[in-house]
Formats: structure tokens, sequence, C-alpha cells
């Protein structure tokens, strides 16, 4: 197990899925999951890690690149979650740690899950103070498609409440409606008066699985997210370069899922993924997830953490 800490925060990480394994704010852990790699398979195998090569979910499990259809690996009926059953979150990354980074590498070989192009990715964590962040790069032999996030799941109480007892803020406009399967329609629909408006805090309350369309341009750091524990005043904000946010709220959580903590209870905690829109290479009007040979792929998000109100 790898550690990063300053002064009022403390980070562990796993090299299986390059996984964000806990999170301590003043001495509170905030980050819900798996411990010991077989509580990580035997519970939610996404908890902390680095999913990819293409976060969310891809309808039909295939895409066209170029006038070529490639067909990739199902792992979610006849559709693809996260990369595929080989995907990044289940595969060891190698580790180099300094004072206050540790930076994680994979190869995804040419095919891998169907993907066309040897992938080389890198995600390096770094804590300066109170922000703990995570740089993503990756290159391909072929073009290719890429959409690399952190999946943690938060709760800012240390679990002692669960996710709908959250204050939550979310600067977005618009978000993906979602079809039966919860794929994206592959509209984008304004939030105005919808229960999906967090333009103000107000708490979480209801179960979720969405990605919201961050306000203001991709590829410029800003302000997607702020999470609050009302009681204790614990926040964290989320800052990302991407142009979504995928917010879920833990509902197939159940006691016979194993944690570091004890059983993963539903609605525990709260899945934040800065990243490009599910099934994005399946819709000419989302943000483009292709990435070319010569083209370095990259997407950086921190997580600011602070006390009190």
């Amino acid at each position: 197990m790898h550690e990063l800490k300053s002064k009022n925060l403390r980070a562990t990480f796993s090299t299986l899925g390059a996984r964000l394994v806990s999170v301590f704010v003043d001495d509170v852990d905030v980050n819900m999951g798996g411990g010991t790699d077989a509580q990580i398979m035997a519970g939610d195998w996404t908890a902390g890690a680095i999913c990819g090569r293409i976060a969310g979910r891809i309808s039909n499990a295939h895409f066209t690149l170029d006038g070529t259809e490639h067909k990739l690996t199902a792992n979610m009926g006849e559709h693809q979650l996260h990369g595929g059953p080989d995907n990044f979150a289940v595969r060891r990354w190698t580790a180099q740690s300094t004072d206050n980074s540790i930076r994680f590498a994979i190869n995804s070989e040419d095919g891998d899950q169907g993907f066309p192009g040897a992938l080389s990715a890198e995600a390096t964590y770094t804590i300066d103070g109170n922000t703990l962040s995570l740089d993503f790069t990756a290159v391909t032999t072929k073009p290719t498609v890429i959409n690399l996030t952190n999946h943690t799941y938060w709760n800012l109480s240390g679990g002692v409440r669960n996710a709908f007892d959250h204050d939550m803020r979310i600067d977005a406009g618009g978000f993906l409606p979602l079809n039966d399967l919860l794929l994206p329609s592959g509209e984008i629909r304004n939030v105005d008066g919808t229960r999906w408006d967090f333009r103000k805090p107000r708490k979480v309350a209801e179960n979720y699985d969405n990605c919201w369309v961050l306000d203001g341009q991709r590829g410029q750091l800003r302000h997607g997210l702020t999470l609050r524990d009302p009681v204790s005043g614990r926040r964290m904000e989320v800052w990302t370069t991407e142009a979504g946010m995928q917010m879920y709220t833990a509902w197939h959580w159940n006691e016979d899922m194993p944690g570091r903590n004890g059983p993963l209870k539903q609605y525990a905690a709260i899945a934040i993924e800065p990243q490009n829109f599910p099934d994005a290479p399946n819709h000419a009007n989302f943000p483009s997830a292709e990435l070319r040979p010569g083209e370095t792929y990259r997407h950086r998000m921190e997580w600011r953490f602070s006390s009190g109100s």
C-alpha cells in the first residue's frame, strides 16, 4: 500500500486499478469501499479505481471510427461498462513514488477489449496542502477512443450518515437523460425545473445515476461540484478539465458486498466521476473521445477539502 500525506490530509493507494483506497480528512476517512484485494473484487471493484479505457457505458459494445466499426468486449449484457471485463480497474499498474506524489502507469495492447491501438497511460496523484489532485496522460499507436476517470465513493461524514444527507452543488445547466438500460439517449437536456438542478446547494435527498454537462470550457480547470456534510461542515470541492460530472448514489450496494469497514450498504456513499460524456464515441453531438498518434490525452481533477462550516 502506498501513502501520501500533508498536515491535514492523508491518502492510501493500491496498484490494483491505480486505486485511491482511503482519504483521511482531519483523521476521518471519507473514502468508502474495499481495502484488501479480496474485499475489492468481492465488493465493488470500481470503488476508488481508475476506469478505462472508456469510463461508463458504451452502447451495444461498439463504435465507428474513421469509417471502421470496432466491436468491443461486452460485460453488461450487450453493452460495455468501464472498459470491459478485463478493464483498467482490475489490473495491476506499476507505481513510482516521491514525497508528495505517486505515478501509476499501464500499457494496453492493440485490440485490448476490442479497442484499437496500443495505449500507454499514466495517472499521477499529488497531495499539496488540503488538495489531492490526479493528472492523466495517455498516448496511442493508432486512432482510438479514451475516457479515463477516478471512481471513488465519497461520504464526508465518514459513514455516519448516508449519501442522501449530503448537500451538493453542481455547476451544470444541463444533464444527459438515460433510457431504461441507463444508456445516454443522446439528448442534452436543460436542468431548469427538474430534480437534476443543483446549481444552488441543496440536499441530495434521493437516488441519482447521471452525467451533468458542466458549465465552462472543456480543457480548462474549473469548479464542477461541491459536496458537504452539513453536520460536521466537512466539504469537498471537485475541479476538473473535462466536460461532464457523473454522480451516482450507490443504489446497487448491499450487505453481501464486503468493504474495509463492514458491508457496503445501499446509498452509503456517492461516486463522483469527472469525465467526458458516457457513450461519447456513439453520439456525434457529444464532446470527442478520439485520441490519435502524436497527440497526448490529458485530464486533471482536483479534490479540495476543508473543515468546519
